[in-house]
């Protein structure tokens, strides 16, 4: 008699009838032919075999094919048996199937966890700050405003400098045309375009600190880390991506400030005197400080510390993974910006409709942007032209902006925590966003560049067989 490990389980039923088992089937059948010659073909090998309730035993012909071991209804009773331990191999099959079952079911849910782990914790952050308030608030339980907002920020670009390899940056520096584009375009092309859309919307009656909010989140840096995260996702130049990543922190720090100053001294853009506590002058070397205490010191600090021990740093780098670490510290800094919003209650202070316009207008330049860069760089000119992996960095290091900068800025300009929390709200919205879509550009481009790709090959595989002559081996290996 067959070993059990032999047996393989098939099904016959009729044409319309479909059934779930919590067995692992081999093979179904709608007809008894299919079903002989299937279990002719092997025959080597036995079968179990479960028919439809609506097919009695009577009229199964196969009965007695030495094959056939067994037959079970569907409801898995066992309706004739050649070998004793059957019943039991079904039961090992139930329970296999179920394990099975529990494992592709959690490595799903795994997969899930993992690829989307940064916007479900952006939600729960949120909804904590929306149960909790007042132990993330500025001047709450924890005093964030020490523990989480200063701690927090630095962390960030600490991590930064450690995650940073010089050598890779020092081999992308000369691709001066790249980052020369991506600078221009944030510091320069994103802030007057945003500027000129600004004038039009402040002659309506859109809340004025969500405008400043947006002009801030225009004049801010690119990010240091989910640019380069969507640059490699998209196949795109992740070299580029670091160095402009690092480049455009280091350069806001100086910059930012002061567009910000220009386009906020419009008298159409001011605001309330109880919201302001700060001169109307330009502390520049107090802001500088101040970014420089946050972002500039712990970026250089993390250099200096990569460059001396980088095995170690290596290591530590994959052991706690610190681009994870980063998301995770950028979340804290969310939830405490946010407990500020709920705390000072910020949602009774603003209209559906502003709130619709803010989402609408993030969405807008983050979108648009992207979208023109990508315009701009492909324009068919001569020595112009980006390739597409050069193009992929600068779409995505052009649009995005840095969260952490913006909420150093913020705390730099102004003292008034209800407006810091109100000048939050857009830019914790466009962060939120330029995550969403920005998953969504990743992967449309890489199809884009893998397009290419197949095309270039298709091209190379087309040379005519007659020609082969005219080339030498080595040639035509190439």
């Amino acid at each position: 008699m067959s070993s059990a490990k032999n047996h393989l389980i098939i099904y016959l039923r009729n044409q319309s009838e479909k059934q779930d088992f919590k067995i692992k089937l081999k093979k179904e059948f709608v007809n008894f032919n299919d079903l002989k010659r299937f279990v002719n073909k092997h025959k080597n090998r036995s079968f179990v075999v479960v028919i439809s309730n609506e097919i009695s035993l009577e009229s199964f012909p196969f009965i007695d094919q030495p094959q056939i071991v067994a037959v079970f209804d569907s409801n898995l009773n066992c309706l004739s048996s050649k070998e004793s331990s059957i019943n039991d191999f079904i039961q090992k099959a139930q329970e296999d199937y179920g394990k099975t079952a529990k494992r592709t079911c959690r490595s799903h849910l795994l997969t899930v966890i993992e690829k989307h782990w940064f916007l479900m914790g952006l939600l729960f952050v949120l909804y904590l700050a929306y149960l909790f308030p007042q132990v993330g608030k500025t001047g709450g339980y924890i005093r964030s405003e020490w523990t989480v907002k200063w701690t927090c920020i630095i962390l960030v670009f600490f991590l930064s400098g450690l995650s940073v390899k010089s050598k890779d940056l020092f081999k992308e520096i000369l691709n001066i045309r790249v980052h020369l584009f991506i600078q221009i375009f944030s510091f320069l092309i994103i802030p007057l375009v945003v500027y000129q859309i600004a004038l039009l919307v402040v002659k309506t009656s859109f809340n004025k600190v969500f405008l400043i909010s947006i002009l801030i989140i225009s004049s801010t840096s690119t990010t240091i880390s989910s640019n380069v995260i969507m640059t490699k996702n998209a196949s795109g130049n992740e070299c580029a991506a670091l160095l402009n990543a690092v480049l455009g922190n280091t350069l806001g720090i100086f910059i930012s400030p002061i567009l910000i100053y220009f386009l906020t001294k419009n008298s159409l853009f001011q605001l309330s005197s109880d919201l302001i506590q700060n001169d109307k002058k330009l502390d520049y070397f107090r802001i500088v400080k101040n970014l420089s205490l946050t972002v500039l010191i712990p970026l250089i600090v993390g250099q200096i510390i990569h460059s001396i021990w980088p095995k170690q740093i290596k290591f530590i780098r994959e052991k706690f993974h610190f681009s994870k670490l980063n998301s995770f510290i950028l979340l804290i800094l969310v939830w405490s910006m946010f407990c500020d919003v709920v705390a000072a209650k910020i949602f009774e202070k603003i209209t559906k409709k502003d709130f619709l316009f803010v989402s609408l207008i993030d969405a807008m330049i983050y979108n648009g942007f992207a979208l023109i860069i990508l315009f701009l760089a492909r324009l068919p000119i001569k020595y112009w032209q980006y390739t597409k992996s050069d193009t992929i960095a600068i779409v995505f290091c052009g649009a995005s902006k840095s969260l952490a900068m913006g909420i150093s800025l913020m705390n730099a300009f102004y003292h008034n925590e209800t407006l810091i929390s109100l000048l939050s709200l857009p830019f914790i919205i466009y962060h939120i966003e330029q995550l969403i879509f920005g998953a969504i550009w990743a992967t449309l481009l890489i199809k884009w560049n893998s397009n290419q790709q197949t095309s270039q090959d298709d091209q190379i595989t087309d040379i005519p067989l007659n020609n082969q002559s005219h080339f030498t081996p080595i040639e035509l290996e190439s």
